[in-house]
């Protein structure tokens, strides 16, 4: 239910051209920045919090998924513009999928938005935090 939904917000923003603009062609990660050359700006993604997942040992046919994305650059004008082609992007998005030959339809709201600095990298970043609602069809 989990494996392939990052896979289709990786497609969704990698096909908007705001987003790409903003943050560069193939730049979204899961979980953590790879390290090498210049990897910013960039984008990454994880699952935070799954609730009514299971119930007595078998899978409800919805549940509620936090997505937060992380938005990291030189500049806050790139973060900004990052997020707000993000949120642009996948704010009310709906999309099937299938997983294990089970069919899915995941749906996107946005939730809210943060920003701070990493001193160490000297980096800006934007937390974006969306609700998805996972439905089995």
């Amino acid at each position: 239910m989990f494996a392939v939904i990052g896979k289709r917000i990786v497609s969704k923003l990698n096909a908007t051209s705001a987003f790409t603009s903003a943050n560069g062609n193939n730049r979204v990660f899961p979980v953590i920045v790879p390290q090498g050359d210049s990897p910013f700006p960039c984008t990454t993604y994880e699952i935070t919090n799954v609730s009514n997942f299971l119930s007595k040992g078998s899978s409800l046919n919805s549940c509620d998924v936090t997505i937060r994305l992380a938005c990291f650059a030189d500049t806050y004008n790139e973060t900004y513009n990052q997020a707000k082609a993000a949120v642009e992007a996948l704010d009310l998005y709906e999309v099937e999928y299938t997983e294990d030959s089970v069919d899915y339809v995941a749906k996107f709201r946005f939730i809210d938005l943060d920003d701070d600095y990493f001193k160490t990298s000297e980096k800006f970043y934007k937390n974006i935090n969306f609700n998805c609602l996972i439905i089995k069809k």
